[in-house]
């Protein structure tokens, strides 16, 4: 049984989780509550996964494989961190940082990943990173609130941490979205997707099958499935960046895909973010132009911004909380680049809104504030909702579920209210 107390990290939007790791892995951030000199430690985080499938990718070099021989690459999200849980404990280490542990990952999988942690926590020293008060593991016996410049602000037992209610000091109105520039037309027809009998295979692997939806005008729609279960997939048919709708009975906003439409005709109805589209954004775009490149729908901003575009990222701005635009985008914490991002998605007040796993990284204050701001959007125009994510946020209320159910070959659909 390890000697140390396991050790939870509380972090805020603006807080640099990056540089907080480095802290802890140097030994510098923690060291007058925890001394790590001479333990051997591993990093449970996306960055550990990203640097094995750059190596894979790379070098063809599979350092983690799953019981199936799948490499990291060709995984879910949820096979990835268990994948890699059980590769790092192999390693015997003395202590372990879990970085945001449940992020992305289904619910089912978050029980079993909790229960592999709370037997490991018997003789592995755990530090969690996490930005949800209930992400908190159950076995944690400090926890340390760290501030938006990274120093620790307080310390609690699990417990009184538990039963503080902050959620009053947030103190977040009801959001005013700001209104529309050159809005989108408004579509034509009230389907603005339909999908008749749509199945996708990767090779002789069947992932979807037989999938019939239907999305109106003003709708607002929770996707939701199991890791694997083909969320993603059909979110790229619909957003025009994936191939298998082509052929198949897939209508967007009234026309049948693949008949001589472009993917500049879709994204321009569209607006859509995704965690992974942040990677895409990594040169030194002011956070103000990030947002005005919504409009455009282009990966960064190649000419002048109108004044009133300029105007209306600034109004967004202020309700995000954020006071300087001509900040550089890849300055901000991971947080807030999410935050920008789903701005940026809205800013044109699209038919279709798609956001898949938008809280991911966001801490509780920012989790409210986005509530607001799709329940603002929901209510002001006749944008429909495409919400894909694993949780529950508190106040967020679709109209209606999708689920992505198993079947004898692949995923099928099945309508929930």
């Amino acid at each position: 049984m390890h000697r140390y107390q396991n050790i939870g990290l509380f972090l805020k939007n603006t807080s640099d989780k990056k540089f907080i790791i480095e802290q802890i892995v140097k030994n510098e951030l923690l060291k007058e509550h925890l001394n790590l000199a001479g333990l051997k430690g591993e990093l449970h985080s996306a960055i550990t996964i990203n640097k094995l499938i750059e190596e894979e990718l790379r070098h063809d070099h599979f350092v983690v494989k799953s019981d199936k021989n799948q490499g990291l690459f060709s995984m879910s999200s949820g096979e990835r961190k268990k994948a890699l849980l059980k590769y790092l404990v192999s390693q015997k280490p003395d202590f372990m940082i879990l970085d945001d542990i449940y992020g992305n990952i289904d619910k089912e999988t978050q029980l079993a990943i909790k229960k592999e942690l709370i037997e490991l926590s018997e003789y592995i020293l755990f530090i969690q990173i996490f930005f949800r008060k209930s992400d908190a593991l159950p076995f944690l016996d400090r926890i340390f609130s760290i501030n938006g410049q990274n120093r620790i602000i307080d310390e609690q037992n699990l417990n009184d941490f538990l039963t503080k209610d902050s959620s009053g000091s947030f103190n977040i109105k009801n959001l005013e979205v700001p209104l529309a520039y050159n809005k989108t037309e408004k579509a034509e027809t009230q389907k603005l997707v339909e999908l008749n009998s749509i199945s996708a295979y990767y090779g002789k692997c069947q992932v979807l099958n037989d999938i019939n939806w239907t999305i109106k005008q003003n709708e607002f729609w929770q996707l939701v499935g199991p890791n694997g279960s083909g969320k993603s997939t059909l979110v790229s048919m619909i957003t025009g960046d994936n191939s298998f709708g082509y052929g198949q009975n897939l209508f967007l906003f009234g026309r049948k895909k693949g008949t001589g439409e472009s993917i500049w005709d879709i994204k321009h109805k569209i607006g859509y973010f995704t965690p992974a589209m942040i990677h895409r954004f990594n040169h030194n775009d002011s956070v103000e132009n990030m947002i005005i490149s919504g409009f455009k729908d282009s990966v960064g901003l190649y000419s002048k911004a109108s004044k009133m575009q300029q105007q209306i990222a600034s109004r967004w701005l202020n309700l995000l909380e954020m006071d300087n635009g001509k900040q550089k985008f890849r300055n901000l914490s991971v947080g807030q680049q999410r935050m920008i991002m789903v701005a940026r998605a809205m800013v044109k007040h699209p038919p279709l809104l798609i956001l898949d796993e938008p809280t991911i990284e966001l801490d509780d204050e920012n989790s409210i504030r986005f509530v607001k701001m799709i329940n603002a959007i929901k209510s002001e125009n006749n944008t429909a909702i495409i919400y894909v994510s694993h949780r529950d946020e508190e106040g967020l209320n679709p109209d209606n579920i999708f689920e992505l159910v198993p079947t004898h070959s692949g995923y099928t659909g099945q309508v929930k209210k």
